[in-house]
């Protein structure tokens, strides 16, 4: 299933959203079940697909665009 914005998936979008609200990168792997391995790798793909150079930059498209609520 992907999110309408810039073929976010499902999954992606719970790891920007969680990213978005300052949990760490143990605490996202935690709250999804997931390995830090896998966080790292959601991060390298949600720079690249919204085209942004870091993180904060990431973060702040999320909310401009509005495919996050802050």
């Amino acid at each position: 299933m992907k999110n309408q914005h810039n073929g976010i998936t499902v999954r992606e979008y719970e790891v920007l959203k969680l990213i978005v609200d300052g949990y760490s990168d143990r605490q996202i792997a935690e709250r999804l079940c997931i390995t830090i391995h896998t966080v790292n790798a959601y991060r390298k793909i949600l720079l690249k697909k919204l085209n942004a150079n870091n993180v904060a930059s990431m973060v702040r498209i999320a909310i401009l665009s509005d495919l996050v609520k802050f």
